[in-house]
C-alpha cells in the first residue's frame, strides 16, 4: 500500500525546518546569508509555500514543492537512491555532480543514480517561485519481487550515464501538473500519480546515447566501457582511483584501458582525471573557496601539488584567481 507521509499547508520554512528535513533524508543544507549569524537567525523564513510527500506502490517517494524562495540556500544529497529524478515546473535551479553542471528551467529534468560517488549539489536562488517534483526510488523496495523492479534493475545496471538531463514531453508535464493539483479522493490521486511516475521513470532512464564518441579502431562495446570510466571520472573527480580498479570497471586489462582510453579521448586516464579535478577546483575558487578548500574538494591532498598543476593548466596561480 502507498502511504501519504505528509501534506503541509502553505507556511514559512525556516533554516531549522530544512535542517530537520535534511536529518531525515540525508541532505546537508547550507544557508549562505545566515552563515556566522546567531542561532536565532535560523528561525527566519528561508522560503514560504508547501511541500507534499507521497510514497507510491512502485517504491518511489514523490515530493512536490511549491515555494517562494526568500533567501538563497544550497543542498548536498548524501543518501543513496538507484534512481533520482528532479523535474522543474517553475523557476530555475542550478545542479552539480562533480564537474557536471546544469541550470534546469521549466520542463527540464535530471536523472541521477545517487550514491557516495555521485552526490547532487543544488543551488536555489532567492526572489523566485520554485515548483519542483522529485522522485526518489527506495533501494530496499527495489529488492522486493516485482516484474517492473527486475526490468528497472537490469536497465540501471547496464546504464552508462549515471547523470542524465532531459526535457519532459509537454503532454506528460501537463498531466503531472494536473494530477498534483486535482481535487480527487486520495486513493485515485495516488493511482494517477503512480502512472505519471512510471512514465517519468521510463523516459528518465538513460539508454544507449546516440552521442557516444566513436573511433574506427574500437568496437561499440569498448566505447561504452570507456565511457563508463570517463563518466565516473567526470562526475566524481575527487575520489581516489587506481588504474587496476578502473580497468576492472571497464572489463579490460590495465594496459588495454591505458591504450584504448588515449586512443578514444586523446589523453591518458590520469591526464583526463587531472583536468576534471582542476575544472572543479577552478569553479570552487570562483565561488569563493580558499585555495586549501578548493584543493581538498577537488581531491588534492597537498596544496603545493595542486598549485603547480593549476598554474600549468590555466596559466595563473589559484591564489590569484581566488582573489580576483
Amino acid at each position: 500500500m502507498s502511504e501519504l507521509h505528509g501534506s503541509f499547508p502553505t507556511r514559512p520554512f525556516s533554516a531549522h525546518d530544512f535542517l530537520s528535513f535534511g536529518r531525515d533524508y540525508g541532505i546537508d543544507y547550507q544557508f549562505p546569508t545566515l552563515s556566522g549569524l546567531d542561532r536565532q537567525s535560523f528561525n527566519q523564513p528561508v522560503a514560504k509555500g508547501m511541500v507534499n510527500e507521497i510514497v507510491l506502490p512502485s517504491g518511489f517517494r514523490l515530493t512536490s514543492s511549491d515555494l517562494d524562495v526568500l533567501q538563497p540556500y544550497e543542498s548536498l544529497s548524501l543518501g543513496h537512491s538507484p534512481l533520482l529524478i528532479v523535474v522543474v515546473l517553475q523557476g530555475r535551479i542550478s545542479l552539480e555532480v562533480g564537474c557536471w553542471q546544469r541550470e534546469l528551467h521549466p520542463g527540464m529534468a535530471l536523472s541521477l543514480q545517487l550514491g557516495p560517488t555521485h552526490r547532487l549539489h543544488a543551488v536555489q536562488l532567492p526572489g523566485q517561485r520554485l515548483k519542483t517534483v522529485t522522485l526518489a526510488l527506495d533501494p530496499h523496495h527495489l529488492a522486493e519481487p516485482s516484474p517492473h523492479h527486475a526490468l528497472l534493475t537490469e536497465l540501471l545496471e547496464t546504464s552508462q550515464q549515471p547523470v542524465y538531463s532531459w526535457r519532459v514531453p509537454l503532454g506528460l508535464l501537463d498531466s503531472l501538473r494536473h494530477h498534483l493539483e486535482a481535487s480527487l479522493p486520495e486513493l485515485q490521486r495516488k493511482l494517477l500519480l503512480e502512472g505519471v511516475a512510471l512514465q517519468l521513470m521510463a523516459l528518465g532512464l538513460p539508454g544507449n546515447s546516440t552521442l557516444e564518441p566513436s573511433h574506427p579502431g574500437l568496437s561499440r562495446q569498448d566505447v561504452r566501457r570507456l565511457e563508463s570510466v570517463r563518466s565516473l571520472l567526470e562526475y566524481a573527480p575527487a575520489e581516489s582511483y587506481s588504474l587496476s580498479d578502473l580497468a576492472e570497471r571497464a572489463a579490460m586489462s590495465p594496459s588495454s584501458l591505458r591504450h584504448k582510453f588515449r586512443q578514444l579521448y586523446g589523453q591518458t586516464v590520469f591526464e583526463y582525471l587531472r583536468s576534471r579535478r582542476l575544472v572543479l577546483a577552478k569553479r570552487c575558487l570562483e565561488e569563493g573557496c580558499t585555495v586549501q578548500q578548493a584543493a581538498h574538494r577537488a581531491g588534492y591532498r597537498h596544496a603545493t601539488n595542486f598549485a603547480t598543476a593549476f598554474r600549468r593548466q590555466f596559466g595563473v596561480s589559484p591564489r590569484n584567481l581566488g582573489s580576483s
